[in-house]
């Protein structure tokens, strides 16, 4: 089943054109289209056509949606369904950012201490996305709860990109789950051993 368009419609009208995501989650979006269908496509599924962008230059997210959405009903027969390939692109987009010198200066600062990490949601997806806002609280030693609201992306993807930074960390046997709470807002509950 193709993406859903009237979820995209919805989240392009939430969208200004201050609302920017950088050149890196563009490029690790056409990474995952250019390793499953060729570079062709990456091009296809870009509404500029290049299938690239610069790094640590920023870009509209609506731009960013339009192409995810575009991915999403390319890759999802290769995936099995678009939660799959939001799962891995999530994932993707998490081991791209712990790769980028971002990344790697945050976890010089941070460690990898879990609740380190956690705590500094906010300030790590802020180096990413010029919008939304993001909170953490630890209701207990070894769990979390992190409160995104407006977010562009949909819940299954930020669960993916949470659980990939915490199975970076320190954290043993990590697992979120998240849930909408609004088109734009969500939550997410997170315990590790």
């Amino acid at each position: 089943m193709p993406a859903e368009r009237s979820d995209l419609k919805q989240r392009l009208a939430a969208a200004s054109a201050s609302d920017t995501s950088r050149g890196l989650n563009y490029n690790t979006l056409f990474a995952l289209v250019r390793e499953h269908l060729g570079q062709a496509a990456a091009c296809q599924v870009d509404v500029l056509g290049k299938g690239t962008r610069v790094d640590f230059f920023s870009y509209p997210i609506a731009e960013y949606l339009q192409t995810t959405w575009s991915a999403l009903d390319r890759l999802e027969s290769t995936f099995g369904s678009t939660d799959l390939v939001l799962a891995e692109l999530g994932r993707r987009t998490m081991s791209g950012f712990l790769a980028s010198m971002i990344g790697r200066t945050v976890f010089a600062v941070g460690g990898k201490d879990p609740r380190r990490m956690i705590s500094g949601v906010g300030a790590g997806y802020r180096t990413a996305v010029s919008y939304g806002e993001r909170t953490a609280e630890f209701p207990a030693e070894r769990r979390a709860r992190v409160t995104f609201r407006g977010d562009f992306m949909p819940p299954v993807f930020h669960q993916a990109v949470i659980l990939a930074g915490l199975q970076a960390s320190d954290a043993r046997r990590p697992r979120v789950t998240g849930r909408a709470t609004g088109l734009l807002d969500s939550v997410y509950e997170l315990e590790w051993d």
